[in-house]
């Protein structure tokens, strides 16, 4: 059977103060209006009136809403033009030539004008929450039918719906039913700076949900009542976020929802969406029903309490081997706020302001000539998880690891025949410095020979095989500290070589030629 597919839209984070409702079920159609794939314009308030309409919203992330392009090809087909006009609302907002190009690839089933939603302005009087979805408008232009969804019945049932419409029947709105699968969070087409999001939806009771990131890494769970909860990593850039459920029949269900990852820090990776946070009033309307979502006194007697009370949702927070010292001892309440408006929880300061409130001696690396890049901007959490981590000093990762996050060039550097040591361990503190530095010489904890013979004790002028520390005898291409000396470094290298020793490309020949 067909899958269906509905994707949670973000169309109300759009929505300003003082906004028009969204149109109902037997409320007069709004007209509509937008480019099409080919930048022509394109108006719903032509046709109003004096035909019947079908609205299709979808996205090109949305396996469901591509194949029911041809249904919507077929019921074209079957329907007079004089009778029925079909519009296609797309409503992907990021990477726009890519949605045109994609649909130039179905140019023989999209014989109807297709509006390019960038805004979300042509969804929003709609109030269009999930897709695909159909809006019928009959030939009065009144909204007579909405449905999310394309499975085979779905399809069937609209092309019933229209035939009564165009026909001037009664009773349509009796044939609208509840999708059987519903993503409640993330909101689709939104953006976050966190690595990673729950997922909040709706299905059947019993249910077993599966969900997949960017058509990769799969987990699931079994629905609590008929609601369901999970939380998924997320990657930088895109993310598609699907879900399936089977239904009564044994037919598959499907629901995606896209969001996008930006960095901390950085440039070269951003989305024009408008930003995801899951503690606002309207978002926690739902869990609210069965959730108690207020947070006990926070005083200074109710800071265990109150954080006890946190960690019922995220019990994640206290599970890692190194956790941030506020939280064992109840410490929401000093980084967060609890009544913030209008997202709640939000830090009592930015960046490393928040951090400095505890960690007050780690100022001292501010005034140092050089800055580490996350340092310079303030943003200590670039490396370190605030909460907790599997790493002593709570970093994101194993420090090796986290380094070539950003320094991809040294992670190549770990391909070559021979490694220096403390790379090979991912120790790259042991000889840079990870926050500051009084030289610019890569945050180096020594200059020149002096961090290479803090572990080569053995190593001096008297008894090395080259001499260092002296200037060359001839003028050669090698590298030399500032008083035109031979370093360490001007015959080895700091971090992996395909030469015996670390030596540099062409070994001693590169100089020594026979």
């Amino acid at each position: 059977m067909r899958a269906a597919c509905a994707a949670t839209l973000a169309v109300l984070l759009l929505l300003c103060a003082g906004s028009a409702p969204a149109v109902s079920v037997g409320e007069r159609a709004v007209s509509i209006e937008g480019d099409d794939l080919s930048g022509e314009k394109v108006s719903l308030q032509s046709h109003i009136g004096r035909k019947a309409i079908l609205l299709k919203f979808g996205s090109i992330y949305c396996s469901t809403c591509v194949s029911s392009l041809e249904d919507i090809a077929r019921i074209r087909r079957k329907f007079k033009s004089s009778d029925l006009e079909i519009i296609g609302v797309n409503l992907d907002v990021y990477g726009l030539s890519r949605v045109r190009r994609f649909y130039r690839g179905y140019a023989s089933l999209i014989k109807y004008p297709m509006i390019i939603d960038e805004k979300l302005a042509a969804s929003r009087p709609y109030d269009i929450q999930s897709i695909p979805a159909h809006i019928v408008i009959d030939k009065e232009g009144t909204v007579r039918y909405v449905s999310t969804g394309a499975t085979e019945q779905d399809m069937k049932i609209l092309e019933e719906v229209l035939a009564k419409v165009i026909r001037g029947e009664a009773g349509v709105e009796k044939l609208m039913k509840e999708a059987p699968l519903q993503v409640f969070l993330p909101l689709n087409f939104t953006k976050t700076l966190q690595d990673s999001v729950y997922v909040v939806g709706k299905t059947r009771p019993g249910s077993r949900i599966f969900l997949s990131l960017n058509g990769g890494s799969r987990q699931a769970v079994t629905s609590m009542r008929d609601l369901f909860y999970m939380r998924t990593p997320l990657s930088l850039g895109s993310n598609y976020v699907e879900l399936q459920v089977l239904d009564e029949l044994g037919g598959r269900v499907t629901q995606g929802v896209v969001i996008f990852r930006e960095p901390k820090i950085g440039m070269g990776i951003e989305s024009p969406f408008p930003p995801y946070s899951f503690h606002t009033e309207k978002n926690e309307g739902r869990c609210r029903k069965c959730h108690d979502l207020n947070p006990p006194s926070t005083g200074a007697q109710g800071f265990a309490t109150a954080t006890q009370f946190c960690l019922g949702c995220h019990k994640e927070l206290a599970g890692q081997r190194v956790v941030h010292g506020p939280i064992p001892i109840g410490g929401c309440v000093p980084c967060h706020q609890f009544a913030s408006k209008p997202n709640r929880y939000e830090v009592v300061a930015q960046g490393q302001d928040l951090c400095f409130k505890c960690h007050e001696e780690k100022r001292k690396d501010l005034i140092k000539t050089y800055l580490h890049g996350p340092m310079s901007a303030g943003l200590c959490t670039i490396c370190h998880n605030p909460h907790g981590s599997s790493e002593k000093f709570q970093l994101r990762r194993y420090v090796g690891d986290l380094c070539i996050m950003c320094h991809e060039g040294i992670k190549a550097a770990s391909y070559k025949k021979v490694v220096h040591k403390p790379v090979n361990d991912g120790s790259c503190s042991g000889c840079h410095e990870p926050h500051s530095s009084t030289r610019a010489d890569y945050f180096l904890k020594f200059p020149n020979n002096e961090l290479c013979l803090s572990c080569h004790k053995d190593v001096n002028p008297r008894s090395h095989t080259h001499p260092y520390g002296v200037p060359p005898k001839t003028e050669k291409p090698v590298k030399l500290d500032k008083a035109g000396n031979l370093t360490c470094l001007s015959c080895h290298e700091a971090h992996a070589s395909d030469e015996i020793k670390l030596l540099r490309k062409g070994g001693c020949n590169k100089c020594h030629s026979s």
